[in-house]
Parts: structure tokens; C-alpha cells; sequence
């Protein structure tokens, strides 16, 4: 290709990728009065943004994870949103850990905005990045991080962004220039920038992107003082996050792990026909020319390895880098940690079939033994993405059937039966109950009368309060504190919270009383302790065989794993339930779960109670059609496998409500999850009869 159809496919590129970028390009601000500019940042994942340490911090305490976060504010769009700093490094300015700059002009990491030039020249040591995450769920755009593991610099063009004031306004900024050298071993350390275009103060933190092959590859960090060109951090150094014993609060996995589900989603549920995201920027761009997979293709690889566990550790996950490519690979700054990671290892090989080594990768990665147990579905997923992209791209029998002995060697090694779950042991107690029943006036549709109720473990009833003259909906909570706390003291142990039964007609099934604060300084009721709906009007059980049923399919609930279905929804479409009577021919193991009901919920529960099902699962809240749900479709199953049986399921989304109100991104899909729970071996007290207050 000529220099001349470089240029212009270089410049069409670039008209694709900078709005992109743009897009999802924010503002870091003080939290402070005025909410002074600090520099830029960008969103990686859902209600996640990373920016440079130096901007973070703005002169505060070093953010270690596990230690006091530090409130910022986040400007996106017209908005400026509250965050916390879950994560910076390091605490000061100094060079790279074991380098020398030596005399290399100078770098101010004064690029930070407000106040950043007086920091002096010299660079911050690496990594100089910080995660802020959003306190509240926000639907944004995110950028495409790199997977590559880099053993040198690119010299692909690259643009960098981020915000500037200008005139006292504050403006998005993005420039051009190419990679001219690094500081650190091999592609993980500090780029160093061209002086090709300008880097005013304010763009700390911004991205780096790779016009080429259409990736975030770093964090700007520091222009060159009194001249252009500057500093960005490899994207590889947020590897260096600090790791966690529980595999669960790993922020590396975590963030990572929501970016490559955010896209997967975005590609793979179009139901918005306006949007463009990276992956079709890849396509259009050509940045899977000569690779073993398309653009759609390595989307789908990531947010199906993203669904499983992360590797036991980086020298497990280096042994299956090393099995697939044939040899170690060596000359890398900082090792992998994700499977996302070792994907990037097995790009650009010298010999063997990429496409191979990528399918090998997947069924290894589904078959390895992982820190805690993966969803059988989950890992079926990778392998018939694996089965299915070989036979697709023509690849031979010998080789297709070489992944078929490879996997069932693995799962016979790691000897993959899933072990029975221990239910509810025979014999064990019964535990007390409380229960808040509310009533509405059908003449005052706004005020409602209430009993609060304890059921102790002898099964006798005990009205604690009740009030039948119309309480208005925003006194509720006011007037139900100290009834409700009595009846807690009433049956709470040492080791044991009470669930609330929150017992209410068909008509009231989106009633929030888990969001309530009972005390106005302490957490919500529903994440205090589990909260469960009852219905006060169930279908009558008329018919034996129904009463048995319904009962059956209890018992086996909490005796065995529940299998969660979603019955209401199929690639993010709303779909009508089953008939009654295919409904009643489920395995009695199956927990109904509805995602796109909540308008129906009333009608949707009555039919599963009529059928047989006494615990269902579903979204309080209606969401926009155009909305993708698959981060419900996933949740909710590893919720139920963590609950064990039924019996753990009300404790299981306390938890989960909990993690919402702190702000845990990745429960936010479950802050309108409810849960049906109504126990037919003990029929709700008093809804037939007036009870007397002792």
C-alpha cells in the first residue's frame, strides 16, 4: 500500500475510533466546594473509571484497596457524578521502581489540571493509575482495552484524550502521535509520546489509543515540560492491582471481567439498531486483518471466558499459556493474570496455526481447575464455541477430534462430578418467623392498615402491633420502626437474623418495603436482613394433587441445588410464559426466575402459584425494551448456586442487596430482585381473622 492509502485509511480509522473514545472520556473534579478540575479518566467497565494516581489523588493519601476511600466527582456529559477511589498507586512522584531516567528531559506530571505543575518535574513511579468507582448505576459507554501482552512498543499512530479548560469552559481535547520509545522492561512500562502534537495541562489520566488495531493501550501520565510530547502508563501495569485471598474481591478480575461481558452484551444483543460499539469499529476498521479471529468472534471468546472463574494463579495460568504455545514465553514487563490475558499471549506467533493455539486455549480454560467451582453451563458455553468456530473456519477432523479427547482427559483428571448438595438436614428446627402484613383500602388508595406478627418456633402467633386507620405510604416506615424492631429482638439468636415476611395481596407484589430505613442513619431494611413476599390471596388449593404438588416441589427445593430458569425473556426479548400445563411438567427442581415481567408481575406469580411453584424469582422494576438484561440471565444463577438450596436463598439476596446499597457494581443488576418465598408447611398467621393485641 502506498504512503499516500496509508494516510487515508489511517484518517478513516480515526474518524470511526475518536468518537468512540470520546464518548466515554470523563472529567475528574474534586469533591471539594467548587468541584476543581483534577484531569481526565475514562470508563473500562460499567460504573468504573481508571485515570492516573496523580489525578486521583490531588495531593491526598495514597488509596490501597481495603483502605479509606477517598470521594471524587465524575463529569460525564452534564452530570457530575459522585465516586470513590477504590484503588490508586503510587503515593508520590518518584522514577520507576529499579530504572533510571536518567537525563531525559524532564516530565511534569503537571498535565493533572489544576495545580499539577507545581509538582515539579520527574515522572510518578509506576503504575501512576487509580480506579474510581461510581456510586451510583449509570448506563455509559466503555472503551475496548487491550488484551495484548506487549513485549516492545507499538509504532502504530495513536490519538490520546481527555479535557482541558479553555476560556473558563471546559472542552474535550485529542491529538496524534506515535510511540517513540519506553521506559521499563519490554511493553509494560511507560510509553514514551512524539512531539508531534500539543498536551495541555488537564489531560492526566485520559486514554491512549491505538488507531491501528482500535484499543485503549494506555493512561496519559505526564507532558514534557516546556515543549510537546509526554508519558503514558501500558494498560499491562493495572495488573499490578494488589490481589485478594478471595478470588471474588480481586478488583483485577472484577474490572476486567465487566468490560469483556460490557461488550459481549453490546455485540451480541443489537436491540438498540443505533448503536456502534468497538466491536464493529474492528470490523470496519480492518483490525483483525490477517487474524485468526474476527473482530465478533474475539468478543464472544472474551465474554465467554470472562463468565468463568479466574485462573488459581498466574503460574497455573502461565502452565496453559505454555502447554497451547509450545514453549514459555519470555520478555514480559508483568505477568497475566486473566484468561483475557493469556488470550493476548497467543497472538502473532511465530509457528503453528493461531487459530488452533486460540481453540486449545478455550477448551483448556473451560477444563481447568479454577479457585471455586464454575457453571457447568458456563464452561459448555466455551466448549461449544470452540467446537463450532473449528467447524466453521474448515478445520480438520484429526484436529476437531483431538479437542474432543483433550477435554474429556481433563474433566476424568480433574474428576468433574459435581457433588450432591447438602439440603435442610432432617430434623432441623424450625425458626421464628416475623411478619408484616399490609393491607390496602380499596376507598384510599394512598394509605394502607398494617399487622406486624411473630410466629416463634412453637408456631403459635403473636401479634406484636397492628393499626387499621390508614397509615399513608411515606409514614410507613416511621410508624413500623419500633414494631417491626420489636419483633426482630423477638426472634433473633446469637448467629441468626430473622427473615421479614412481608405478606401482601397480588395487587402489591412491587412493594418496596426491603428499601425502607427503618432508622434514618442506619442501612435498608432489605439489606439489613433478608426480606421475602407472601401472598395474602393465593390460588385455593382445591385440588389435592395441586396441594401436593406445590408441596413436593418445595421440599425438593430444599433438599437439592435449584436449577434457575428465566421464563419470560430469550436474548434480551420479552417472551410470553409457558402454558399452565407445561409450566406443571418442569422438573420439580427448577426455580422460575422473571426478568421482564414486572408490569405482569401479579398475573405471573398468581399462574406459577396455581402451577405448583411456591419460590420465584423476578425484577421488580420494568426496564427499556432496547435494555440489555444477560447481566440478570448470569447473575442470578451464580446466586442461587451460592445459596446451595431454597433455604439459603433469602439470606443470598440480603447479601446481594447489601453489596448494591454499597455500591458493588456487580450486584447493581439485582438492586430490583425480589423474592417470592411463600412456605406451604406454614401458612401465613392471622389473614383470615382480626388477631388481638396481648
Amino acid at each position: 500500500m502506498t504512503s499516500g492509502g496509508a494516510s487515508e485509511q489511517l484518517a478513516q480509522a480515526a474518524e470511526i475510533l475518536v468518537p468512540l473514545a470520546e464518548e466515554a472520556t470523563v472529567r475528574i473534579h474534586g469533591a471539594e466546594a467548587g468541584n476543581p478540575l483534577l484531569g481526565s479518566g475514562f470508563f473500562v467497565a460499567p460504573n468504573w473509571v481508571l485515570t492516573c494516581a496523580h489525578v486521583a489523588r490531588a495531593e491526598g493519601e495514597v488509596t490501597l484497596v481495603g483502605a479509606p476511600r477517598k470521594e471524587v466527582r465524575v463529569g460525564y456529559r452534564d452530570q457530575l457524578l459522585a465516586g470513590v477511589v477504590e484503588w490508586a498507586q503510587p503515593s508520590g512522584p518518584g522514577g520507576i521502581p529499579g530504572q533510571s531516567q536518567g537525563n531525559d528531559p524532564g516530565y511534569g506530571a503537571g498535565s493533572a489540571g489544576q495545580g499539577g505543575a507545581a509538582r515539579g518535574p520527574g515522572g510518578w513511579a509506576a503504575p501512576d493509575l487509580a480506579l474510581i468507582r461510581l456510586v451510583d448505576p449509570l448506563e455509559h459507554p466503555c472503551v475496548w482495552l487491550t488484551e495484548r501482552t506487549a513485549k516492545g512498543y507499538t509504532t502504530n499512530p495513536v490519538a490520546y484524550f481527555g479535557w482541558l479548560p479553555l476560556g473558563g469552559v471546559l472542552m474535550p481535547y485529542s491529538g496524534r502521535c506515535v510511540i517513540s520509545g519506553q521506559l521499563g522492561v519490554g511493553g509494560g512500562g511507560l510509553l514514551r509520546l512524539s512531539n508531534d502534537d500539543e498536551m495541555p495541562q488537564g489531560l492526566s489520566g485520559g486514554p491512549v489509543v491505538d488507531l491501528v488495531r482500535g484499543e485503549v493501550i494506555g493512561v496519559l501520565q505526564a507532558r514534557r515540560a516546556e515543549r510537546d510530547g509526554g508519558l503514558a502508563v501500558s494498560i499491562q501495569q493495572l495488573r499490578l492491582l494488589p490481589t485478594a485471598e478471595n478470588p471474588a474481591d480481586d478488583l483485577y478480575h472484577r474490572v476486567m471481567t465487566a468490560h469483556d461481558l460490557y461488550h459481549a452484551d453490546h455485540h451480541r444483543f443489537l436491540l438498540n439498531r443505533d448503536f456502534y460499539g468497538w466491536t464493529e469499529a474492528h470490523s470496519e476498521i480492518g483490525a483483525a486483518a490477517g487474524r485468526a479471529l474476527t473482530p465478533g468472534r474475539r468478543t464472544a471468546l472474551l465474554g465467554l471466558l470472562a463468565q468463568l472463574p479466574p485462573p488459581s494463579g498466574a503460574r497455573a495460568l502461565g502452565d496453559v499459556v505454555t502447554e497451547v504455545r509450545g514453549g514459555a514465553g519470555q520478555g514480559f514487563a508483568v505477568a497475566p493474570r486473566a484468561w483475557r490475558d493469556g488470550l493476548g499471549l497467543l497472538y502473532d506467533l511465530r509457528r503453528g496455526s493461531e487459530l488452533e493455539a486460540v481453540l486449545r486455549y478455550a477448551v483448556l480454560a473451560a477444563t481447568a481447575e479454577h479457585p471455586r467451582p464454575a457453571q457447568e453451563s458456563h464452561e459448555r458455553e466455551l466448549w461449544e464455541w470452540a467446537q463450532s468456530t473449528a467447524a466453521d473456519q474448515g478445520l480438520s477432523m484429526l484436529f476437531r477430534n483431538s479437542l474432543i479427547g483433550e477435554r474429556m482427559s481433563r474433566l476424568r483428571a480433574r474428576h468433574a462430578v459435581v457433588p450432591p448438595q447438602a439440603g435442610l438436614e432432617p430434623g432441623l428446627r424450625a425458626r421464628g418467623e416475623a411478619q408484616l402484613e399490609i393491607i390496602p383500602r380499596g376507598w384510599e388508595p394512598d394509605r394502607f392498615d398494617w399487622r406486624v406478627t411473630v410466629s416463634p418456633e412453637s408456631g403459635e402467633v403473636d401479634c406484636v402491633h397492628e393499626d387499621f386507620r390508614g397509615t399513608a405510604v411515606a409514614d410507613l416506615p416511621a410508624r413500623l420502626a419500633a414494631p417491626l424492631a420489636e419483633a426482630f429482638r423477638r426472634c433473633d439468636e446469637p448467629g441468626y437474623v430473622a427473615a421479614l415476611q412481608l405478606a401482601v395481596p397480588g395487587s402489591l407484589m412491587a412493594f418496596a418495603a426491603d428499601t425502607w430505613r427503618l432508622d434514618p442513619d442506619g442501612g435498608t431494611l432489605g439489606a439489613l436482613r433478608p426480606v421475602v413476599v407472601r401472598r395474602t390471596d393465593p390460588p385455593p388449593d382445591t385440588d389435592p394433587a395441586v396441594a401436593e404438588e406445590r408441596l413436593s416441589r418445595w421440599r425438593t427445593l430444599h433438599r437439592l441445588q435449584p436449577a434457575a430458569e428465566v421464563l419470560d425473556c430469550e436474548d434480551s426479548q420479552a417472551q410470553p410464559l409457558p402454558e399452565d400445563a407445561e409450566l406443571r411438567a418442569r422438573p420439580r427442581e427448577m426455580l422460575p426466575v422473571l426478568c421482564r415481567s414486572s408490569g405482569a408481575a401479579p398475573e405471573a406469580l398468581h399462574r406459577l402459584l396455581r402451577c405448583g411453584y411456591s419460590v420465584a424469582l423476578w425484577r421488580r422494576d420494568p426496564i427499556e425494551p432496547r435494555q440489555v438484561c444477560s447481566d440478570l440471565h448470569r447473575g442470578v444463577p451464580q446466586a442461587v448456586l451460592a445459596a446451595r438450596t431454597a433455604a439459603g436463598l433469602p439470606a443470598q439476596l440480603a447479601s446481594l442487596r447489601a453489596a448494591v446499597a454499597e455500591g458493588v457494581p456487580e450486584t447493581f443488576w439485582s438492586g430490583a430482585l425480589a423474592l417470592l418465598y411463600d412456605d406451604p408447611t406454614r401458612p401465613l398467621p392471622g389473614t383470615d381473622e382480626l388477631l388481638e393485641t396481648p
